[in-house]
């Protein structure tokens, strides 16, 4: 009896053996759909998420472009800037397989948002009927009054000075020359921002950041700047760092100016209270020798000056916004990306 069984079972597994392996690629068959369409899933959002990606850099450059733009006083046509701004950063190497649409842009008080937007085409999602999503991105630009920053030109103006020649060229054209004392027959002070405290007139050279090391000299709204102590005991009204290639290489640029509300200390080496800061496109400058007072040639403009930290140090949202006081006058602003999410 026992031989028997042996034997049966002998010839009974290898058909059992095959059925199981059939059983075994039916199930494979089957698996294999799923498996198949996740992979598939996965492909497409890896492309979704890729697309997403330079359409945010797209949305981020046309939203710092705009916000330049309006700083500076006149913001075009901010659709075509921000149209401009996708193409040129949503096509890299042509790696972008979405179709564009039409960028929107909305203005508002010192900001600008700009939301991109493609129709993004998938690979193997249209065998799940699925053939495309839209994808978008959205960025915020802001820009604000200046609040620190780097006078290229170690030149420093009374709040009277400022006031005084907008009003004699509503353009902002102007020759400033760098010394400290009062033109003949102009009033020793004027009424400061606040609109109550006096203020000194004039202008002055300013220390270089490090002493002679640097021509430049870097503040902030609130803080002082030291009046240049050579200014009247050398035979240079500058600090020696500013040599003419220096100087040369500053025109054709726009340099930020503080101006001053508060004087302390005696002439020569006083404290100068920083108050807000102009900008100046300079066109020349001009003495006859190192014995004369340079003056800088140019006109008073708006500056943009572009950050990609979010509210850096040069900004200050309480920071005095010179327009404030007339629409004419101008300033330099910082324009920066507001954080997301």
């Amino acid at each position: 009896m026992r031989r028997l069984t042996a034997r049966l079972l002998r010839r009974l597994a290898p058909r059992r053996l095959a059925e199981e392996r059939g059983a075994t690629a039916v199930m494979t068959a089957m698996m294999l759909v799923p498996l198949l369409a996740s992979g598939a899933i996965a492909v497409d959002v890896a492309s979704y998420y890729s697309d997403r990606t330079q359409l945010q850099n797209a949305a981020d450059a046309a939203a710092l472009a705009v916000a330049v733009d309006c700083a500076r006083g006149a913001c075009g046509n901010t659709t075509a800037t921000a149209t401009a701004l996708q193409s040129a950063n949503a096509s890299v190497a042509d790696a972008f397989d979405a179709t564009l649409r039409t960028p929107t842009v909305a203005v508002g008080t010192r900001r600008v948002d700009v939301t991109t937007a493609a129709d993004a085409a998938h690979w193997f999602a249209p065998l799940l009927g699925r053939d495309s999503t839209r994808v978008t991105a959205t960025s915020r630009a802001t820009w604000a009054p200046t609040s620190g920053g780097t006078a290229k030109f170690p030149l420093v103006i009374s709040w009277c000075e400022y006031v005084g020649q907008m009003q004699r060229d509503g353009n902002g054209n102007a020759t400033i020359r760098v010394n400290a004392t009062t033109e003949l027959g102009s009033p020793d002070t004027c009424t400061g921002p606040d609109g109550v405290t006096p203020v000194r007139v004039g202008y002055a050279v300013t220390n270089g950041d490090g002493g002679n090391s640097a021509c430049g000299t870097t503040s902030t709204i609130g803080g002082t700047v030291s009046q240049y102590t050579g200014m009247y005991t050398t035979s240079y009204r500058l600090p020696i760092s500013c040599t003419d290639a220096y100087l040369a290489s500053l025109v054709g640029t726009t340099v930020i100016v503080p101006i001053w509300d508060q004087v302390t200390g005696p002439e020569g080496s006083a404290q100068l209270r920083v108050y807000a800061y102009a900008a100046f496109y300079l066109e020349g400058y001009d003495y006859i020798n190192r014995l004369d007072d340079p003056a800088l040639v140019g006109r008073f403009s708006r500056a943009a000056l572009p950050s990609s930290a979010a509210t850096p140090a040069t900004v200050s949202r309480t920071a005095p916004d010179l327009t404030t006081f007339d629409a004419s006058y101008r300033g330099a602003y910082s324009v920066f990306l507001e954080p997301q999410g």
